[in-house]
């Protein structure tokens, strides 16, 4: 899946930095077709365990499937939203999402929910995009149409366009602490990944349409541009911008700071600080 070639190499990292080990029991939400899930459970290995929760039967089987061909034994599948996963109170070393939350009403609502299955002293992990990590250099009409349209979608569907931005201010809200925040931009020249959008387009089409942001006739058209904008060495063009916010579910009496705070130390560990920064404005995505 090509969302995962290029978002992967990001998320596996940052599960690396944040502490994932040997031996973790670890609860993916909405883990969709299984590819980190699976990731991470060869990771934690025997020792471990990795419980994937996802609402949609159809993208479960596939990720048992997988999960047997690859002989994993220590994963478990549960078919469940991220609202009421109706997993056991503080049983997850960490807990994990990714592009989850652009497709929730209530994100807040999910990020309780995962500080509720969480240990104390366990790990949260949460990834998601904003629309402004989208575009191209020199600016097109077809990634500047993208952008008009995505926010069209989301307006129709009560999402946020801008809620990686948004990510380090709601997992405070939810009362995690300790908060790291990771931004990576991912800019391609050449290489099917530059085709990411046209391919997201038409897959999404129906769900598009349906909210009239557009035509059949103009879709068609952009996914036709966004081709030639692929295919042109000339135009730089930023797939996106990957998200991460880090935090930890501590004791209450050991709050003695604020979850969010500015910091001098070494940039690797500091709460709440901004590892790398994104630029540039642009669009969206409907796919997870």
């Amino acid at each position: 899946m090509l969302l995962n070639e290029i978002f992967s190499p990001g998320t596996e990292e940052v599960l690396r930095a944040a502490g994932l080990t040997q031996g973790m029991h670890v609860a993916d939400i909405g883990c969709g077709a299984g590819i980190t899930a699976l990731w991470m459970a060869r990771f934690v290995g025997s020792s471990g365990s990795v419980m994937s929760v996802d609402f949609s039967a159809e993208q479960l089987q596939i990720a048992e499937r997988s999960a047997r061909a690859a002989g994993l034994t220590n994963i478990r599948f549960r078919e469940a939203t991220a609202y009421e996963t109706g997993l056991s109170q503080e049983s997850f070393d960490l807990v994990f999402s990714r592009f989850l939350m652009c497709h929730l009403t209530e994100p807040l609502k999910a990020l309780l929910e995962m500080r509720r299955i969480l240990k104390t002293g366990g790990i949260l992990v949460c990834e998601d995009h904003d629309d402004a990590g989208v575009f191209t250099e020199p600016p097109t009409n077809a990634y500047k149409r993208l952008a008009e349209i995505s926010a069209a979608v989301n307006r129709a569907n009560g999402l946020d366009s801008s809620i990686g931005l948004k990510l380090p201010r709601m997992v405070c809200e939810a009362g995690f602490q300790q908060i790291e925040v990771r931004v990576k931009q991912l800019p391609f020249l050449r290489g099917f990944a530059k085709r990411f959008w046209e391919i997201t387009l038409r897959e999404a089409k129906p769900a598009i349409l349906a909210t009239k942001a557009t035509t059949p006739e103009e879709l068609e058209s952009l996914c036709s541009e966004m081709r030639a904008i692929a295919r042109d060495e000339s135009i730089l063009t930023y797939v996106g911008s990957h998200h991460s916010s880090v935090g930890s579910k501590v004791k209450a009496e050991s709050v003695a700071t604020p979850c969010l705070r500015e910091n001098d130390g070494p940039e690797r560990n500091v709460p709440g600080r901004i590892l790398s920064a994104p630029n540039g404005t642009g669009a969206t995505a409907w796919s997870a």
